[in-house]
């Protein structure tokens, strides 16, 4: 922690005080423990972006899905007192069971129906997923990764003709059906509770930036996920489970409008990690690359992605798909 302090940080000075991690935003993350109490204090210096989070928690909570609850709030200064899930998130466990993925990914897909089946209508602190956000998003690619490969920044008619290609396909997929998209969707942000029952056995973390968007955002967030490969028999038998869950004559436009924003989603993270990686030196994930553009490729074999395919086919041809020497 910096000069802001917590206003209860003396109600805990007790306790014994650990710096956990912190993630591509400005927030950071300590355990708080004493004798048999361990809580986890969340500093934000975005005070929006805390009091998003207490709002989402609150709504999901309040559906009985199994959202940290929040024990202190220090909205002037930025800090949550969260109860602790532990260590078990879906990604340390399918490192040390990995015949648990099965059962760690259909758990997964329950909560997201569950949540779905109890969020029709839109909830008041949720902004929409517009066809400009998206695009904001995977202008990343152009800001960041295509400077790097092409070794020199792209021209205003390429980039025009970019969003072009995108503006259609994303005006469609944001047709389908919505409800909340937590966000960051995926297993280093689920934690395993299997002492609890469905659907509070997942926990959640991570969703202070949710919207109001396409119900499959944040399926394809964890089955097609920048961290992790699935194979094709499992991804099969998760989009299954997910379709199942919802009428047939909905499958198709719940499929088409997930692998846009998945190939959205995917452009945009190839552009945040070689952001990280140039601005703070942090070339953890561009190993991931590779994996991305394979999952990009494979979204684009739908006929509403023609013309991003022609783009990059034309802009960015496969010898350049390759991890930036930064």
């Amino acid at each position: 922690m910096n000069e802001r302090m917590p206003s209860f940080l003396q109600k805990y000075e007790h306790f014994e005080k650990q710096y956990l991690t912190a993630d591509f935003s400005p927030r950071k993350y300590f355990r708080w423990h004493h004798e048999k109490t361990s809580l986890i204090l969340m500093d934000s210096p975005d005070l929006d972006s805390l009091n998003a989070f207490v709002s989402v928690d609150r709504y999901l909570r309040s559906i009985g899905l199994n959202a940290p609850e929040i024990y202190e709030i220090d909205q002037q200064n930025g800090y949550l007192l969260l109860e602790d899930f532990g260590d078990a998130t879906f990604t340390r466990v399918l490192q040390e069971s990995p015949r648990r993925e099965h059962e760690i990914y259909q758990s997964a897909v329950c909560v997201l129906t569950y949540l779905l089946e109890r969020t029709s209508e839109q909830l008041p602190f949720l902004k929409d997923y517009t066809v400009d956000f998206g695009v904001s998003k995977i202008e990343q690619f152009l800001n960041h990764y295509y400077p790097e490969i092409m070794e020199t920044e792209i021209g205003s008619e390429a980039r025009d003709n970019f969003i072009k290609a995108w503006k259609t396909p994303l005006a469609q997929a944001l047709q389908a059906k919505k409800t909340i998209f937590l966000r960051d969707y995926h297993v280093d942000n689920l934690m395993d509770l299997p002492l609890r029952d469905s659907p509070k056995n997942v926990g959640l973390l991570d969703f202070q930036d949710a919207m109001w968007a396409p119900i499959a955002l944040d399926f394809v967030s964890l089955i097609e996920d920048a961290r992790r490969s699935l194979d094709d028999e499992l991804t099969n038998q998760m989009w299954k489970k997910f379709l199942d869950s919802h009428p047939k004559g909905d499958h198709e436009e719940i499929y088409i409008s997930g692998l846009v924003l998945s190939a959205v989603r995917h452009i945009r993270i190839i552009g945040l990690f070689t952001r990280v990686a140039r601005q703070k030196g942090d070339k953890r994930f561009l190993s991931r690359i590779p994996h991305l553009w394979t999952l990009f490729e494979r979204c684009c074999k739908i006929s509403e992605l023609s013309p991003v395919k022609e783009w990059f086919d034309l802009n960015v041809p496969k010898a350049k798909r390759v991890i930036p020497a930064i």
